[in-house]
């Protein structure tokens, strides 16, 4: 058995503060390194960890308070880290095991920097653009620089490398921008690890060719700034690292060994972030220092980035659940190898990672930092690490035997060589005066064989994984489906800047898919729209002669046609022409694009391109009057919510930018034989009983008609884009299969039905009145159920959405406290006293939709700060339900009660509850295979009607079995972690029949 090994590090000083914490290492083993905090009311303060590193090296400029004990800590360096532990990885990974490496802890903390060392793209000192060794280098270049050096042609090294962005996975490999629901090819492989199927495995050959890669990919990360980092990274980024290398115990086999780099994204409550600006200084080395300004005046982002907070610290603390019920089942000796622990299955990271840490040696790198400021997060860090710590696993080493076709090839590899060694021989002996054409001859032959060995090891690499060779061939068919709409990809053009002809590269604010795709003007004029223009982009705004270009040479205008086209956020009409000068910003239908000359050196301002293109959408929006109707029906709690001039331009602005859209998706859901789904932009208020400007909140609103009773929920902005990206591509993967005359289906994940339905939202909000609580009263039986109103839009909560079972307990004082509870007669009483209360919430009752998920969510006031409480997210798909069972329960503990506290306790509490809808697999899936589809699809392409195969195509067949094992799958062990719960149920209904027997009998 091997415990999880934690190491937790601290990063240098932002700026002045006192410090908060002590790091040593006094020893070896899983508590070798110790945490102390300094300067707090903490009841706990001293941790054991396997390592403790310190790495403030500025504490003597900004450390304020408790300098000797930051001058008396040892400094660890990038060098010492990998010494430390890194060494121990490689030598398990290269001996055919699998590892795990987590980076843990707050956005700007350090995590990334331990792991990987400087990795932003745009950065000058970036690990990936060192070809050798660096000091600021993380764990992975060092050890996969060693490895690559020590590489032979018989290893074989691959990488996965994608990031799961709320409920979707970006493959970040993928020239084409690839990105699917994060359940969509997700099983296990035949070592019985998770994997996603359809994410590319890339061969790496090389050390630089490593470099060249991580740099492309890091630059399709989602990031934003917040107040904590000028480049946070908006989701969990996992890497795979697979070596494969001949058995030398057993030549026939070969040793398998993975690593998996999961960098977390930041743990900081959804409620902390703001969407930040910051200042660009260059300094006198080069590098830029990013100072922070304030948060960025358009709120709308803050709002995005606080949805999507949400979503993250959800996948978070589900892992911190994974890990404290193993440790528990580590303590009661029931984690045995094999074993799988019931539940936490909810969110991408668990379910992704959690059977594969079973069996794998897992390192948790934690991230603090030292300035006592930060003590809420580095208290909560260090909790999270302590219940890894005490976990012990079973890892296995993964084997696999070399196929009759490998051992074929790489016996003929071993000729080859052996072959080459003769002739260099031969030439070596040659140069002491032998045949001059003799020796020419070998040494042509010498390089014919090494090109044939180059094909021979791609060879057994292709034979050893089928699957990189399917993903090139899905390559290629994608690349000629964009080419012949008159698209190059980007990826295909060794250097864009030296191209010879005037070109279009896309812009979008989402820098996965901004720069991929390439409109070379080199047909004058070059038609833009749809049906037989010359170049169609990939969109539904396009019309047929939507707008023309023009020129010779580097020259080009653009003519307006059919459709809206803007440059530089002015219209233009049909029949006007303008010049175009490099770097003008061009808007075609909903498209954005920069327009570049031969050479272009001119650079493009992003932030002000997008915010043109907002302000020239939004002058010509025919929407208008749809905010006004929104805005004017707001109301909470009964009244009308009036909005200011500020708050109403900049939730008009997010509406306009959503009208379209939604309009779109409609569309693309007929197209894709779901017609009976609504969509509409509105407005919601986020609270019921009171809430301010602050609290009003664009989201769409999708109704699913076809369900009995109609299902309607409310998605946020960000969701919603989403669910758009992905519809519109799998329509136009659709639309070329029917051209090229091939089969296509849609995956049941990208089904509209799974991509708009199958998301937690809020679905009403449970109103108590927490006033007796100033008594330390509990919850009387007649008050337990709470009324729940739903989350409609405009304020319209007159509607019953079902009751919340909640129970507010007394105790006498923390921590299983004993004694009586304080008797309070009036309010002034419980001034400058301690306050505890457990908090139960038991269930909810006859919500107004099914659900196959759930969780709860409220905000409590301690007295000094609002505080965000969330249930743990139950599982209920095995047996879909209206009446969620949630069995949570919280102690909470104010040690002062001040005046604002009881202030608090007068007003009412809000509970949120969040659901997923239990969404059933339509009868039949879009695809070429649907004759509706076909015809839908076909008559919008001007094509003639054609009957569909009624056979379904051998892989398509595949793909949806595989599909529907993996739902059972889930479902199975969904059934398992109920009946575990049913079996502690009874064990405790057998003790209490025992206790009451034996009661019996004595009296």
């Amino acid at each position: 058995m091997a415990s999880i090994q934690v190491a937790m590090r601290c990063r240098p000083f932002v700026g002045p503060g006192d410090l908060g914490v002590e790091l040593r290492q006094t020893g070896d083993g899983p508590a070798g390194g110790e945490v102390n905090i300094l300067n707090s009311n903490y009841t706990q303060t001293r941790y054991g960890f396997a390592y403790a590193w310190w790495s403030a090296h500025n504490h003597s400029k900004y450390a304020e308070k408790d300098k000797h004990i930051a001058a008396d800590m040892k400094f660890i360096s990038q060098d010492m880290a990998y010494e430390a532990c890194g060494l121990k990885i490689k030598e398990d990974l290269l001996s055919g095991s699998a590892v795990v490496m987590f980076a843990y802890g707050l956005s700007g903390s350090g995590k990334t920097f331990t792991v990987f060392g400087p990795d932003a793209a745009d950065s000058l000192d970036a690990w990936f653009k060192h070809a050798t060794p660096n000091d600021t280098w993380g764990i992975l270049p060092r050890l996969a620089y060693s490895v690559f050096n020590e590489k032979t042609d018989e290893w074989k090294v691959t990488i996965k490398y994608f990031q799961n962005v709320v409920d979707t996975v970006r493959d970040l490999t993928s020239p084409s921008a690839s990105e699917q629901q994060y359940k969509a090819g997700m099983r296990k492989d035949q070592d019985g690890f998770m994997d996603i199927d359809w994410c590319g495995k890339v061969v790496v050959n090389s050390w630089d060719e490593l470099r060249t890669m991580f740099q492309q990919c890091n630059a399709r990360k989602a990031i934003s700034p917040t107040q904590f980092n000028h480049q946070s990274t908006r989701g969990h980024c996992v890497m795979t690292l697979e070596v494969e290398k001949p058995d030398a115990d057993a030549p026939s086999m070969k040793r398998r060994g993975r690593l998996y780099v999961c960098d977390l994204a930041g743990t900081e409550p959804a409620g902390d972030i703001f969407y930040a600006e910051y200042k660009k200084v260059p300094q006198d080395d080069g590098s830029n220092e990013y100072q922070l300004v304030g948060p960025h005046s358009n709120q709308a982002k803050t709002k995005e980035l606080q949805d999507q907070g949400k979503k993250i610290n959800l996948s978070l603390s589900e892992m911190a659940q994974f890990f404290m019920k193993m440790a528990a089942a580590f303590k009661k000796g029931q984690l045995k190898a094999g074993a799988t622990i019931p539940g936490c299955n909810s969110y991408f990271l668990c379910k992704y990672l959690k059977d594969t840490m079973m069996q794998a040696k897992t390192y948790l790198f934690c991230a603090i930092r030292p300035e006592t400021k930060f003590h809420q997060y580095t208290y909560a860090t260090l909790g999270f690490a302590n219940n890894a710590s005490v976990i012990k696993l079973d890892p296995k080493k993964a084997t696999a035997a070399a196929s009759e076709l490998e051992r074929k090839l790489m016996k003929e590899l071993d000729e080859m060589r052996e072959l080459v060694a003769q002739l260099r021989k031969q030439i070596f002996e040659g140069g002491g005066g032998g045949d001059a054409k003799e020796t020419v001859a070998a040494a042509e032959q010498v390089a014919s064989l090494q090109r044939s060995m180059t094909v021979k090891i791609q060879e057994i690499q292709q034979e050893a994984d089928p699957s990189a060779a399917a993903a090139a061939v899905a390559y290629e068919k994608q690349k000629a489906h964009l080419q012949a709409r008159g698209i190059t990809l980007s990826s295909e053009v060794e250097d864009v800047s030296k191209l010879n002809t005037p070109y279009l590269i896309n812009l979008d604010e989402d820098p996965f898919r901004s720069g991929r795709m390439l409109c070379i003007l080199e047909k004058t004029p070059t038609s833009f729209g749809r049906d037989k223009n010359d170049v169609r982009p990939q969109s539904m705004s396009m019309v047929t002669d939507h707008c023309f270009f023009d020129g010779s040479g580097a020259k080009r205008s653009i003519k307006g046609g059919n459709g809206a086209a803007f440059v530089n956020g002015q219209m233009i009409k049909l029949g006007k022409t303008q010049e175009l000068n490099d770097g003008d910003r061009v808007i075609i239908g909903s498209e954005l694009y920069v327009f570049r000359v031969p050479g272009s050196t001119a650079e493009t301002d992003e932030d002000a391109a997008f915010e043109e293109y907002r302000v020239a959408l939004l002058s010509n929006s025919e929407y208008k009057s749809q905010f006004k109707q929104a805005a004017s029906g707001l109301r909470v709690g009964g009244k009308s919510m009036s909005l200011d001039k500020k708050s109403a331009e900049q939730l008009e602005e997010e509406m306009m930018a959503l009208y379209p859209k939604a309009a779109e998706v409609e569309n693309l859901c007929t197209m894709l034989d779901r017609e009976y789904i609504d969509t509409s932009v509105v407005l919601q208020s986020t609270k019921v009983t009171s809430a301010s400007k602050e609290d009003a909140k664009v989201t769409v609103k999708v109704v699913n008609r076809n369900a009995n009773p109609v299902e309607t929920i409310y998605l946020p902005a960000f969701e919603f884009n989403r669910a758009y990206k992905i519809l519109s591509d799998e329509l136009y993967h659709l639309r070329d299969a029917i051209s090229a005359e091939e089969h296509y289906m849609v995956p049941f994940q990208h089904d509209p039905l799974m991509l708009l339905f199958d998301s937690t939202f809020h679905v009403g909000t449970a109103v108590l009145f927490p006033e007796y609580l100033i008594y330390n009263l509990e919850t009387d039986d007649s008050e337990r159920l709470c009324e729940v109103f739903p989350a409609a839009a405009s304020g319209n909560q007159n509607m019953d959405a079902g009751k919340l079972d909640v129970v507010w307990e007394p105790l006498p004082g923390p921590e299983g406290a004993t004694g009586p509870v304080l008797d309070i007669i009036d309010e002034t009483d419980l001034l400058g006293k301690p306050w505890t209360y457990r908090c139960r919430i038991k269930q909810a009752l006859q919500l107004p939709m099914i659900c196959d998920l759930c969780y709860c969510e409220y905000e409590f006031f301690d007295g000094y700060g609002y505080n965000t409480f969330a249930t743990e997210t139950v599982d209920v798909s095995s047996r879909p339900t209206r009446s969620p069972v949630l069995e949570y329960e919280y102690e909470h503990h104010v040690e002062y009660v001040t005046e604002e506290f009881l202030a608090w306790l007068k007003k009412p509490l809000e509970i949120k509850i969040f659901i997923s809808l239990d969404v059933k697999r339509p009868d039949q899936l879009a695809g070429t295979d649907n004759q509706k589809v076909v015809d839908l699809i076909r008559a919008d392409m001007k094509l003639p009607a054609q009957r569909v195969k009624t056979a379904q195509g051998a892989d398509a067949a595949l793909a949806e079995a595989m599909e529907r094992i993996q739902s059972l799958q889930d479902k199975v062990e969904a059934l398992m972690g109920e009946n575990e719960k049913v079996k502690k149920a009874n064990k405790r209904l057998v003790m209490q029949r025992r206790g009451a027997l034996a009661g019996a009998m004595e009296a």
